[in-house]
């Protein structure tokens, strides 16, 4: 009886992670489609209003990382082709998921930044939104 209500339980949960997992490749995917248009609103929608960014010039709140995204804009630089691999997505309990992977950002000149990230992700109205994310 217990393995039975195990199984149970398992499938039922099986779900509501497959879903999160695929929400949340789905917002990446889509961060990268934006991320290479420039376009700087469809951005701002995919951040909580309280993110941050770790890097190892220390942290970085999303008011100073949406002006500096502002000044590639103004520029007129190349924002690159992002893209995303090897993304393993895991639920950290059931508003809040960690996402870990590789992130390539691919020029026209043929010049590449390659790097892993660590972003955990928020559930909210408006579906996942990245809270924290950490670059190396």
């Amino acid at each position: 009886m217990t393995k039975i209500v195990f199984l149970v339980l398992l499938l039922v949960a099986s779900p509501l992670y497959a879903d999160t997992k695929t929400e949340i490749l789905s917002a990446l995917d889509y961060f990268g489609e934006v991320w290479s248009e420039g376009d700087l609103e469809a951005i701002r929608g995919y951040y909580h209003p309280d993110f941050v960014l770790i890097t190892h010039n220390g942290v970085i709140p999303l008011k100073q990382r949406l002006e500096d995204f502002e000044s590639v804009t103004l520029e007129g630089k190349d924002w690159g082709v992002l893209t995303y691999s090897a993304v393993v997505v895991e639920e950290l309990e059931e508003k809040h998921a960690l996402a870990y992977g590789h992130a390539s950002l691919k020029f026209k000149d043929g010049s590449s930044l390659e790097t892993f990230f660590t972003t955990v992700y928020v559930k909210t109205p408006f579906g996942w939104k990245a809270l924290v994310t950490s670059d190396s």
